[in-house]
């Protein structure tokens, strides 16, 4: 498998909502877009792929009047092509799963992080990566973002846990490891700024007091808080994946630069005792 020309199917969408009308556009928008992933998502209806896709970034079905003028400026940037090339880039330097990529355009309701507005999301399943991108990107960050999203596959390919069994401390090493991959393949300018929220003082603080009784606490959905942060719980935005992050830049400092192939093959309890991080 390799990247999904997707850009086919969003210039078909384009084509029929201007034969539509604006009450129909919801409609259009899910099953041009979403009847082709059934097979990605087996359990799910059409509703609940249209859902989940647009929680993680995909422009929604309002957005379509302006869709013309999005995918002239991405299909003139070569935004297919260069994710095409670097996957395969990466795929051999990490002897990596083959995997479909599926690309669409961000949506225009974006977050707000650190004072700047996101630019791309991405997502990965167990067998299919899906990435989001705005006109605004860079030819770098359309790479930075492929190689985070890319390097979670490679290393839930090796952890081989369902989401429901996967421990706290796998969630935060996965965000971390693909963060450091970001920085050592295309340097420090491309971090996300989470990397750079806590000293390691205060991380150690927030590790030792809400973290280590918690790494073992099993399923995708109960680490939100520990990762994104809870002010109830007194645990600060992107907590989880700022402490990720400095868990294995710790271990590499520590151990030296690990390549990628083998980094992916070690327990996640190898490189949380190779770092500062203690239990």
């Amino acid at each position: 498998m390799s990247v999904v020309y997707t850009l086919s199917l969003l210039n078909k969408l384009n084509l029929l909502s201007k034969q539509e009308q604006e009450a129909k556009l919801a409609e259009l928008h899910r099953e041009v877009l979403c009847d082709s992933l059934r097979g990605y998502f087996p359990q799910a209806s059409l509703e609940e792929i249209q859902q989940e896709l647009l929680t993680r970034g995909l422009f929604n079905f309002s957005e379509i009047e302006t869709l013309d003028e999005v995918l002239m400026e991405l299909e003139g940037q070569h935004v297919w092509e260069t994710i095409q090339q670097e996957y395969d880039y990466l795929k051999q330097l990490w002897n990596g799963p083959d995997v479909p990529i599926f690309i669409y355009p961000l949506t225009k309701y974006r977050p707000i992080v650190d004072g700047v507005e996101v630019k791309k999301s991405g997502v990965s399943y167990n067998n299919v990566l899906f990435l989001f991108v705005s006109t605004e990107l860079e030819s770098m960050e359309l790479k930075a973002l492929l190689a985070h999203e890319y390097h979670h596959l490679c290393r839930l390919a090796y952890l081989n846990k369902s989401p429901h069994e996967i421990e706290l401390l796998d969630t935060l090493l996965i965000e971390g490891m693909a963060e450091w991959t970001v920085e050592n393949l295309y340097g420090e300018k491309w971090l996300s700024p989470w990397t750079k929220r806590n000293s390691q003082e205060e991380a150690l603080k927030m590790w030792e007091k809400y973290f280590t009784p918690a790494l073992k606490v099993k399923g995708v959905n109960n680490h939100f808080p520990f990762l994104y942060g809870n002010e109830v719980q007194g645990l600060p935005e992107w907590i989880g994946y700022s402490l990720g992050y400095k868990i294995v830049q710790s271990y590499m400092e520590n151990r030296g630069i690990v390549h990628q192939e083998y980094l992916h093959k070690l327990s996640s309890y190898e490189i949380l005792k190779g770092s500062v991080y203690k239990v």
